[in-house]
């Protein structure tokens, strides 16, 4: 106690006189605010002069003209297919798996069985990396065959993350080498699961990932719901994406998607369905009652002209819904902002309404609802004494944020995550501090990581660019 006084306590890290959006139920904002932080916890928030008064601090973040946010919370995406950042933007659905998703999955398969995991780690570490500095703190990252030592990366990166393993046994894509065979990829999801529940401050959790309605049998689907009743893990899987699986599935069972899934049994509170677009009134009905959450893609809906999904009816009936980057193949970068931005003004057009998906729910998509979704809401998603210490300060100096007229409004509509993020912070530890990222040096990982990938492009006959010729 460096004041001697009795009543002060010395915290770890203190953010003071920022603006604090908390994201509690009561939509609290303190535009003179602080955050004190103490063995990955916050201990208090409040207004900046009543939280000096009460703590001391070992680190002092000013956060002047900035605002302190709750981490954001990415509930789809696959680090993988950030090597293939800018790929094709001209190609229907099918073809588009086809060309630009099946070469690099049944690569990245095969290097798996041969015992290569390098691939697999460049990819993760650049996604981390783009992750962090965009003031991602939780992600859900859904891979094909990665081996456990993926988790490693998550470790040195800081980042909290929720691994999903693809299981497939349907060839739907006339690609057999994106498949691992079932008892390959069982054997992986128990080896998964072991390091998981092993990772560095429980940061790192596990979930099957059926990959869709189509790519799975019934009989692995139902599997799939005992494995994760059994071992207490949740599902995360791609449901009703495109009006080509729609159309399967009407013509095989007559029944939509969710109907589908809902039969089978496997719909319920620890599944995140993500995209949710070709949805009846009736199916969200469904995934209201069973629980079931929808991670939202809007700029991947966008950019394969898949559809918009119906979230302002999903709000509507209490389905709970989140925010989603998906792949850098079909977005490009990892700016929730800007899929807030973009989300809700699909909304407003889908329904010709102005008014729906204003930017505060836009803003809890990101947060809050994230943390919902993943059932997690307890522990991350706001800033509330006794939630983990998952903190962003987002600066609001710059041109693009100014003036500042609805500050909310400022940061779902003008903020830019690659420009604005300033400091990261997760389970309390600093990993991005001026727009640096700590854990690993930047440029490194994005050379490794080029230089890899292309040369194993290369070596099987995948398109190299020109700009590095």
């Amino acid at each position: 106690m460096t004041t001697g006084r009795t009543d002060v306590a010395e915290v770890d890290l203190l953010i003071r006189n920022g603006v604090v959006v908390t994201m509690d139920d009561n939509q609290t904002i303190h535009y003179d605010g602080a955050v004190a932080i103490d063995q990955g916890r916050i201990v208090a928030v409040g207004p900046a002069d009543r939280i000096a008064g009460r703590y001391t601090s070992k680190e002092t973040i000013d956060a002047h003209h900035n605002s302190v946010l709750p981490g954001l919370i990415d509930t789809h995406h696959h680090f993988l297919q950030n090597l293939l950042k800018g790929a094709r933007d001209d190609l229907a659905f099918v073809d588009w798996i086809d060309q630009v998703s099946s070469p690099l999955i049944s690569m990245a398969v095969r290097d798996y069985l041969e015992g290569n995991p390098a691939l697999q780690w460049q990819a993760t570490r650049l996604g981390c990396a783009e992750a962090l500095l965009s003031g991602i703190t939780t992600i859900v990252n859904m891979e094909w065959a990665t081996a456990p030592e993926v988790v490693d990366v998550y470790e040195q990166a800081g980042i909290r993350v929720v691994h999903a393993l693809y299981l497939t046994d349907v060839d739907q894509w006339g690609s057999p080498g994106m498949l691992l065979s079932l008892d390959a990829t069982m054997d992986l999801a128990e080896q998964l699961i072991a390091r998981c529940l092993g990772s560095e401050g429980g940061r790192v959790t596990f979930r099957y990932g059926p990959a869709c309605e189509n790519s799975a049998s019934s009989e692995l689907l139902q599997e799939v719901r005992r494995l994760a009743d059994r071992s207490q893990v949740g599902i995360h899987m791609h449901i009703a994406e495109s009006k080509f699986g729609w159309d399967n599935i009407q013509a095989r069972y007559r029944k939509t998607p969710v109907q589908y899934l809902h039969d089978l049994g496997l719909l319920g509170p620890d599944l995140l369905g993500t995209h949710c677009i070709w949805l009846s009134d009736t199916d969200i009905e469904i995934l209201k009652e069973t629980g079931t959450s929808v991670s939202y893609n809007p700029e991947c809906h966008m950019k394969l002209a898949l559809g918009i999904a119906p979230v302002t009816k999903m709000l509507e009936a209490g389905v709970s819904v989140s925010l989603g980057t998906d792949t850098c193949a079909v977005n490009d970068d990892m700016d929730l902002f800007e899929a807030m931005r973009v989300g809700a003004f699909l909304q407003k057009i889908s329904t010709m309404d102005p008014a729906v998906l204003p930017a505060y729910e836009a803003l809890k998509l990101g947060t809050i609802g994230g943390a919902r979704a993943l059932g997690m809401q307890d522990e991350i998603g706001s800033l509330q004494v006794g939630k983990k210490a998952d903190v962003i300060v987002v600066d609001l100096d710059r041109v693009h944020m100014r003036p500042i007229n609805n500050l909310v409004n400022n940061l779902v509509y003008c903020a830019s995550a690659s420009h604005d993020v300033e400091t990261v912070i997760v389970d309390g530890r600093v990993v991005v501090e001026d727009r640096v990222l700590l854990p690993w040096d930047e440029q490194s990982v994005i050379a490794e990581a080029e230089a890899y990938a292309h040369q194993r492009f290369a070596e099987v006959g995948l398109p190299v660019s020109p700009f590095y010729e």
